[in-house]
């Protein structure tokens, strides 16, 4: 282990923890007082500014590339690590679907229930269509949506098919879906197969610095003749090309 390797493990990582043990108190605090009088686009405002201190205290350095959403947008992207969401928040305001287990985590599944995460089991078709409604009225009303189409984490290295269904959306409120290509430039953002929640963030605590840069692509328009379908292969190819990754066929469920 070089020398600041050694000083970030025994001695920033540490300090690093104690401050993101604080801002998890603050979020708590600011959750329990403050959100039930604020306004969606206050509560906004917080989970950004939260969000951008959470990702600079674990280390993690946000470069974005392009021009993030100023309206009602499906953000889709890949995904790589349990701090994606943060990342796309951090940028620019926006409510999450996610898988169920998310919930369970401890603080920052309570955390994201609170800030209007929408929680969902992909293989019940009842739980799916509930959020297509949830998040069509949340697109009506001039807010941004989002999701990561995989449904599951990779390595960075690969792209797996993104799933159409909840593509409809964009279309059932007829605003632009917004393809962002999340590059991380350091192997301990990625939080693949049995790796434990807690333990990736100490993991990334111990790393100097983590660039991530988030490509906003060009936004994918859609029209009357579109499927979500083809929206689904044209946000896949959009985000393949920035991350120099082949795009694999379409997984419609």
């Amino acid at each position: 282990m070089n020398l600041s390797g050694f000083l970030t493990a025994y001695l920033l990582r540490p300090v690093r923890a104690c401050a993101l043990l604080m801002l998890i108190i603050v979020g708590l605090i600011t959750l329990g007082i403050a959100f039930p009088v604020l306004s969606v686009s206050a509560r906004e405002r917080v989970m950004q500014r939260w969000s951008q201190a959470l990702i600079y205290i674990v280390g993690i350095r946000l470069r974005i590339v392009g021009q993030p959403p100023c309206a009602a947008a499906l953000v889709v992207a890949n995904h790589v690590s349990w701090a994606d969401p943060f990342v796309l928040i951090a940028g620019s305001p926006v409510h999450f679907v996610a898988k169920a287990e998310i919930r369970s985590w401890p603080v920052f599944g309570w955390l994201a229930a609170q800030a209007g995460t929408i929680f969902i089991q992909r293989e019940r078709a009842r739980d799916v269509h509930k959020v297509t409604q949830n998040f069509t009225a949340a697109l009506q009303s001039g807010r941004a949506v989002g999701m990561f189409p995989e449904s599951t984490t990779t390595n960075g290295k690969q792209l797996l098919p993104f799933k159409p269904p909840l593509f409809q959306v964009a279309l059932d409120a007829n605003v632009i879906c917004q393809p962002v290509a999340l590059r991380y430039e350091h192997d301990a953002a990625v939080w693949i197969d049995n790796m434990g929640f807690l333990s990736s963030i100490w993991r990334i605590m111990a790393v100097p610095q983590i660039p991530v840069v988030a490509t906003y692509c060009v936004p994918v328009v859609p029209n009357s003749q579109m499927h979500r379908r083809d929206l689904a292969v044209a946000s896949e190819a959009a985000i393949a090309a920035v991350l120099n990754l082949s795009a694999p066929h379409i997984d419609e469920i």
